[in-house]
């Protein structure tokens, strides 16, 4: 699951306006971003070993979903389009006038509880119900036996308080970005992995995957707690009361009706998935969960990092009325998303069995877990690079305060994922379901795509035309080089062993992008220098500042 984070335009904004420097708050905002995401992976890689690919990761996963559904539904879709944008309207830098700040953030705070308190308690009491509901599109929900049933109920009692917990922290996050104190709450999203991780190291043992659900709670907990300091010496500690017509709620809620409709159709299609999933084989929940954290790590790190450079100059350029510039900076994003995604998606195909098995395939997950997991991956690959793509035009369509139209493409994108799952998940299993997702990310980017087009007169940049067959065409040079490599090394290195495994990936990973750069070099010299400019341009701007 996503723990919250911030939205670049507004966080950035007001931690320049403090004297600090735009490049330094995306710094501290991308370390929080990729320390999660690295902890998520070894999170999951320890899962791998302890657990496998059957039952018990199973049960897990559909308890976890279960209250990030909540937890997504109730606050952390609220982050970015309702809590920071309202709450900093009202982040006075006198400390002595911060007084209705701490009564705003303390009414919101005491809603959120209330109700997420409320619905987590409902479940806990109503856990049996609640399971079957999320596995009765399996079409046979007693699959797995009466065993992992009863196993996900125990699991759902357990971990569904992490979604009040996780709620609240985001109300205490929000209060922190509004004020510019991004620290905390950017770098406090890593607990939650890192509280998984230690439970299952120490627990796993006496409580099994158990260890994990605990792991959870315990997670988001310390969120909560690490944010109190920093509002305390902020004079920002929220003060819990019942002001719930307080106008700044009533803009929170009016400005979060929309996007709570999108991710109620959205929760709605992961039920789906996870239901059709539970009856699609003993490996199925687990080896797609695996895979999405890679890829996941691939959009996290390539899609979300151009996203969180582009926004706020995207938001600038829409409010000064200069449509030029901002088109420029959106085919400039767009152009860097083209030179990284391609060789990431290709190269990660030519080498999923390797990495697969480098990562997931220890301990507890067998060869038929590691065929399933990679056969996931590639399945998803697809999705992963229009998805790319995909977030970066949302935020063109976020910076432009226009959150509905995505929310839209979303229901619609959703539409699709059904029309593909439903009649191909019972003869191909688990592979229909991952092909669906990837239906419903090149549905949405299609669509975004043909939206923004005709939204606000982009017509698309003339050396993004250029770059996506050029890119394309060396990665898949490279993806071929990389496969040859791979089957060599792999016929003369030991057959066992971390060290021979880590070869089979980062040798031929290394010499692949060798391979891609000397042809993208050769072939798109010219737009390679201009991006190279500019983002040097940029980001060199921006860290002169923080020197200063």
């Amino acid at each position: 699951m996503a723990v919250p984070g911030g939205p670049p335009s507004v966080v950035e904004g007001r931690v320049a306006a403090g004297g600090g420097g735009i490049a330094l708050a995306a710094l501290v905002l991308m370390l929080g971003n990729v320390l999660s995401r690295l902890l998520g992976l070894f999170r999951e890689q320890l899962a791998a070993g302890l657990f496998g690919t059957g039952d018990a990761i199973a049960a897990f996963t559909i308890a976890d979903n279960l209250q990030t559904l909540l937890f997504d539904l109730m606050a952390s879709g609220a982050l970015q389009a309702a809590l920071i944008p309202v709450l900093a309207g009202w982040a006075a830098p006198d400390l002595a006038t911060r007084t209705e700040l701490r009564h705003i953030s303390g009414a919101l705070l005491t809603l959120v509880l209330l109700l997420v308190g409320s619905f987590a308690l409902l479940g806990v009491v109503f856990a049996p119900w609640v399971v079957r509901g999320m596995i009765w599109f399996s079409r046979s929900p007693n699959a797995r036996g009466t065993d992992a049933f009863d196993l996900t109920v125990d699991l759902v009692r357990i971990v569904l308080p992490a979604a009040a917990l996780l709620s609240a922290a985001v109300v205490l996050q929000a209060t922190l970005y509004a004020l510019g104190r991004i620290a905390a709450p950017a770098l406090s999203t890593a607990l939650r992995n890192l509280a998984i991780v230690v439970a299952a190291l120490l627990l796993a043992g006496t409580l099994g995957v158990r260890s994990m659900a605990w792991g959870t709670v315990v997670g988001a907990g310390l969120i909560v707690l690490v944010q109190l300091w920093p509002l305390r010496r902020a004079g920002a500690l929220p003060r819990l009361n019942l002001r719930f017509r307080h106008p700044a709620i009533l803009r929170m809620l009016a400005l979060y009706l929309p996007v709570f409709l999108g991710l109620l159709v959205s929760s709605l299609a992961v039920v789906v998935d996870r239901g059709l999933a539970w009856g699609a084989g003993e490996q199925a929940v687990g080896a797609m969960r695996y895979a999405t954290t890679l890829v996941q790590l691939v959009l996290g790190l390539v899609a979300a990092a151009i996203s969180l450079a582009a926004l706020p100059t995207l938001s600038r350029h829409f409010s000064a009325g200069d449509e030029a510039a901002y088109r420029t900076t959106l085919g400039r994003a767009l152009a860097l998303v083209t030179f990284l995604i391609f060789p990431a998606i290709f190269g990660l195909a030519a080498l999923a069995w390797p990495v697969t098995d480098l990562l997931f395939g220890h301990g507890a997950t067998g060869d038929d877990g590691v065929r399933a997991i990679t056969i996931a991956l590639l399945g998803y690959l697809p999705g992963t690079l229009a998805a790319a793509y995909d977030q970066v035009l949302i935020f063109a369509f976020y910076a432009r305060l226009n959150t509905r139209t995505p929310v839209l493409i979303g229901v619609l994108a959703v539409g699709v994922y059904f029309a593909v799952a439903l009649p191909l998940v019972a003869p191909f299993g688990m592979l229909g379901l991952v092909l669906a997702n990837s239906a419903q990310f090149v549905a949405h980017a299609i669509v975004i795509y043909w939206l923004a087009r005709r939204s606000f007169g982009w017509t698309g940049d003339p050396r993004l035309r250029r770059l996506i067959p050029r890119c394309a065409a060396a990665s898949a040079v490279m993806a071929v080089a990389v496969l040859a490599l791979w089957r060599i090394l792999d016929a003369i290195l030991p057959n066992e062993g971390i060290l021979p495994e880590t070869a089979l990936v980062a040798i031929p990973a290394t010499i692949g992008a060798i391979v891609y750069f000397a042809l993208i070099a050769r072939t798109c010299a010219r737009e390679l220098q201009l991006l190279r400019t500019a983002v040097t341009s940029r980001l060199g701007g921006s860290f002169r500042g923080i020197r200063r």
